[in-house]
Parts: C-alpha cells; sequence; structure tokens
C-alpha cells in the first residue's frame, strides 16, 4: 500500500485539524502507511494512538526561517518514509510540499477546507497539487474564479463525521455535572475558537442570553474553546454573572472531549465541523461564526446549508445580538418531544449523507488516481 504524508499546520482543537486526525485513523484501517507533519498540539497523543507516526515541523508560520526549515525536514521525511504522496491541508504546508523539491515518483494533493484570501502576494504562492479537494461546492467555486484552478482538477468531497465517536449515547455524566446541565436547565454549548470575529459571536451570544434569561430562567452557556479573544470573553462572561448572581456562563477553554460535551447540551453553537458534529450527536444546532449566520438547523433547511459547508456565508448576514437573541428565543419555547425528533432527524441526515468513512473511501479514489497517472 502507498505511504502516505498528511502535511497541516497544527494539531490543536480546529475543523481541519480533527478532518486530519480521523482521515489519518481511516487510511491506517486501510492498510495506508500514514505519516503526519505539523506543528504539534492536543490531538498529537491521539493520532499516536492510532500507530501514526508524528513528525514535528514549524508549518504554521509563513516567515522565511520557518518554510526553509520546514523545507528541510519535509525532505527528511519524504525520503526516511519512502513517501509516495503529500496530501496538505493549508497554504503553508501546500507551498512547502510544492517548492521543496519533490522526487518525482512522489504525488501531491491538496485539501480545502475554507475560502484563502486571494489579495496581493497570496494569491500566487498558493499551491494545488495535481488534485484539489474541496470540502463544498461554493469552495470549488472560488478556486476556478478566484485562483483559476482548473474544474476538472477539483473533487467535492465534504467533511466526514465519525458517527459512533459522535454519538448521543456517549456516557455523559461526569460532563453534565461539570456543565452545570440537570434538572430542567438547558445548556447551550458554543465551540469554537475565540479569535478575532469568533470571539464577537461569542460576546454577543453571551448578551443574547442576557436577554433570554430574563424569560427562561433555566439557561447555562458554555463556552469551548480559546484564542486571542479569550480575554474579552472572559470579561464579558463575569459582568454577567455578577449581574445574574449566578454562573450563566461557564468558560471551560478548549477540550478534546467534545463529543461528550455536545452529547451533554441541549443546543450547539457553531459552524462547520462543529454543526456536523453536533448533528451526529442528535442535537439541535444553531449556525452561526465569523462567516455568516443562518439561524437554527432543521431537517427542512439542511439543503440551504450543504454548498457552503454549514457555514451560513451564502446568506450575508451576521451574527448579531438580535438575531441570536431571537433564535434562542425560538429554541427554548420548543417543547421537549420536539426538540429531541428534530435531533435524531438530524443525525439521520448525517449518518446517512456525512460519514468519516465515506470521506475517506472517496478521498482514497483521489488518491488511486493521481498515482496512477502518469507524470507528465
Amino acid at each position: 500500500m502507498p505511504a502516505v504524508l498528511l502535511a497541516l499546520m497544527g494539531l490543536d482543537i480546529g475543523g481541519a485539524e480533527t478532518h486530519v486526525v480521523v482521515l489519518a485513523r481511516h487510511l491506517k484501517e486501510m492498510g495506508y502507511k500514514v505519516v503526519v507533519a505539523s506543528n504539534g498540539g492536543r490531538y498529537e497523543e491521539e493520532i499516536v494512538r492510532y500507530g501514526v507516526r508524528h513528525y514535528k515541523v514549524p508549518l504554521h508560520r509563513p516567515n522565511l526561517l520557518c518554510i526553509w526549515r520546514s523545507v528541510w525536514l519535509v525532505r527528511q521525511i519524504v525520503a526516511r518514509e519512502k513517501i509516495d504522496l503529500i496530501h496538505a491541508h493549508a497554504r503553508i504546508p501546500a507551498f512547502v510540499a510544492d517548492v521543496m523539491g519533490r522526487p518525482a515518483c512522489v504525488r501531491f494533493i491538496t485539501t480545502a477546507h475554507g475560502k484563502f484570501t486571494a489579495r496581493g502576494i497570496l494569491k500566487y504562492v498558493s499551491r494545488w497539487g495535481e488534485k484539489t479537494i474541496a470540502v463544498s461546492q461554493d469552495i470549488k467555486d472560488y478556486l476556478i474564479e478566484s485562483f483559476r484552478v482548473k474544474e476538472e482538477n477539483i473533487v467535492v468531497i465534504p467533511n466526514g463525521i465519525d458517527v459512533e465517536d459522535f454519538n448521543p449515547h456517549l456516557p455523559v455524566e461526569g460532563v453534565a455535572a461539570e456543565l452545570g446541565g440537570g434538572e430542567g436547565r438547558a445548556v447551550i454549548a458554543l465551540v469554537s475558537r475565540l479569535d478575532s470575529e469568533l470571539a464577537r459571536v461569542a460576546t454577543n451570544l453571551i448578551e443574547a442570553c442576557r436577554q433570554v434569561q430574563k424569560d427562561f430562567a433555566d439557561l447555562r452557556l458554555v463556552i469551548v474553546g480559546d484564542g486571542d479573544g479569550m480575554e474579552e470573553v472572559a470579561e464579558r462572561a463575569k459582568e454577567l454573572n455578577a449581574a445574574a448572581g449566578d454562573e450563566l456562563v461557564r468558560l471551560v477553554g478548549a477540550r478534546t472531549d467534545i463529543n461528550r460535551i455536545m452529547a451533554a447540551s441541549d443546543l450547539v453553537v457553531g459552524v462547520s465541523r462543529v454543526a456536523l458534529e453536533a448533528m451526529a450527536c442528535a442535537r439541535n444546532v444553531l449556525l452561526a461564526g465569523s462567516q455568516g449566520f443562518g439561524g437554527l438547523i432543521t431537517r427542512d433547511r439542511l439543503g440551504l446549508f450543504r454548498d457552503d459547508n454549514f457555514t451560513g456565508r451564502r446568506f450575508k448576514e451576521k451574527a448579531t445580538v438580535e438575531n441570536l437573541t431571537r433564535s434562542l428565543r425560538d429554541f427554548l419555547i420548543l417543547p421537549k418531544d420536539r426538540m429531541e425528533e428534530e435531533g435524531r432527524r438530524l443525525r439521520a441526515f448525517i449518518v446517512d449523507e456525512y460519514s468519516s468513512l465515506r470521506m475517506a473511501q472517496e478521498t482514497v479514489t483521489v488518491y488511486q488516481q493521481v498515482l496512477a497517472k502518469e507524470k507528465g
């Protein structure tokens, strides 16, 4: 079986990072030799448990020293591990893979997890490989329009969710107690990085909860994640808790037990992979992030979100205090049986359309096509 190098910026909490961890596991199960190169992070231990070797490479920084060192290290990895194909998952790893002077027998593909900035020099240092996997149709369209990637070289393969790891029947007693749920209290979980615009979504959600709490007292907001905006988010949470005389908002930082946190919550706020994972846990989802706002996801609205990878980009609407408040109210007035029924329908959709095994199998098809093709 071929040897594959998965190259990404890091292995901390994030959609692309989780995607690579799950893909690495499935590839290993299929008999591939899998090696990962990144700057490391919280998921290092997990991929090592799968029997996947990790090399620490500074693929997270665009400065020349890090790029030069990354080129040197990746060359060593390719030679030592007898790599047949490099699969890059971000702009810097893709650039390194393209300029490193690969042997002719080593093939190169990329996955575009989002809309890369196409301004200035960034447009010209972006590399896309012999094939590019786009995780949604709108990203494929963007690659064609903004980077002139040939349509025939792009394959759309949506994010894959491990429906066994993310399911509604996980043991959650300890996590539920930590989150402060139970006894009729609704737990709302925001799962997100807390950088720049994402921190603004968090502070807006805190204010929305303050407004909703006047009518729905049994409410707890749990914020999962960290980032540069953590201090601002923590300050807003502290202010609200002091005014409420209760811990209405609880910050738990970045976690690797996201699946159990989701399973122990009633409503998950997030986008993209977070939304898909929450649906796999049969949880109701409020689609809100830095790129857009889609409101509550219901089974009859799923078609509206597929083409933009459940980001809400297509609606051109921001996650404001007003629309977050409105959606929270719409959710909290739902009867319990309606919430549960909606959750079951959302999980069925993920099982049918977004399983991680299906994603890995479709990715392997791309590998096989590229490896079988004569290099021109």
